[in-house]
């Protein structure tokens, strides 16, 4: 992919996570307060285990893609000791806001804002190195590590019974059970192409849906732990990851897939853990927003740095 190339798929992907979410924040004013659960719900039950079945069947799995998962699970527990390492250099004023600042630097949002990006830049033929850095990866241990982070920062108390409960119901991880099963099977290509057609109109949603959750929650401008934060998460974290599959002879393709997937911004699931579990939710809620600046300064800076020749 040549220079010219790359600028138009990063302009196109900037247009489109831009509008999507623009398009959220505006319209949730005109809409009524319930429609915000409405399609959270919607996207839980429905749009992402939906989305899984459809890119898990029809991804190509060859390869050594069993590299992704590891890589994806070494970024999260480096993002969750450099955080370590901030805070006890300069202590979060409450214990929620430390606790969301932990799960922002641990949990990227490799799902709705990650795949468009990365099936984009590195094309369907290694798209699979995203799809499971996300469903074996990122996805399967936010669910766990995620839950017993933010449960253990909490004010409330959980008991082991609950937090299992909410891991073991997400719909998404007994999804990809079915997708690979589903692969076992020859599908009308017709009933292959509207499925994956479906997938890409609910990550479009998922993408208003981050929009409309961003324009009805509360901001909270608490620069010294918003910069450090994004830094940790969208920085350093991708460029370790990258050097070192470097070192390691990956091929440049799945390199940079696996480099943008661990450089995504806070997934949406963390506004989400510091709402159910009382954490930080403004502070949480302004990381996010601003690590949209993030992504359109680092994007170009993650294709040169990590180029596919």
């Amino acid at each position: 992919m040549d220079t010219t190339a790359i600028a138009s798929t990063l302009l196109r992907l900037y247009a489109l996570i831009g509008l999507s979410t623009c398009s959220g924040m505006i319209i949730v004013k005109r809409l009524p307060p319930p429609m915000t659960g409405w399609v959270a719900q919607f996207l839980f039950w429905v749009g992402a285990p939906l989305s899984v079945i459809a890119f898990v069947t029809t991804a190509d799995l060859t390869g050594n893609i069993s590299l992704a998962p590891l890589v994806a699970w070494l970024g999260m527990g480096l993002g969750v000791g450099l955080a370590y390492l901030w805070l006890w250099y300069a202590p979060a004023k409450s214990r929620g806001t430390a606790g969301s600042f932990i799960l922002a630097t641990m949990v990227g949002n490799t799902g709705f804002m990650g795949y468009p990006i990365a099936f984009s830049l590195v094309g369907a033929e290694h798209f699979s190195w995203a799809l499971f850095y996300d469903l074996l990866g990122s996805l399967f241990i936010s669910f766990i590590a995620g839950i017993a982070l933010a449960a253990s920062f909490s004010e409330k108390v959980y008991s082991h019974k609950q937090r299992l409960w909410h891991i073991l119901r997400n719909p998404t991880l007994w999804c990809l059970g079915l997708g690979l099963v589903l692969r076992q099977f020859s599908l009308p290509q017709w009933f292959l192409q509207g499925l994956v057609t479906l997938a890409w109109g609910l990550l479009i949603l998922g993408l208003v849906y981050i929009g409309m959750c961003l324009g009805r929650s509360r901001q909270s401008r608490q620069w010294p732990q918003i910069l450090p934060c994004l830094t940790i998460k969208m920085i350093l974290v991708p460029l370790i990851i990258g050097m070192g599959l470097t070192l390691l002879g990956v091929d440049p393709e799945p390199r940079l897939g696996i480099v943008l997937q661990s450089g995504m911004p806070p997934a949406f699931m963390t506004l989400v853990l510091s709402e159910v579990y009382d954490l930080d939710r403004p502070f949480i809620a302004s990381v996010i927003l601003v690590s949209f600046g993030f992504l359109v300064v680092l994007l170009p800076v993650w294709v040169f740095l990590f180029p596919l020749t």
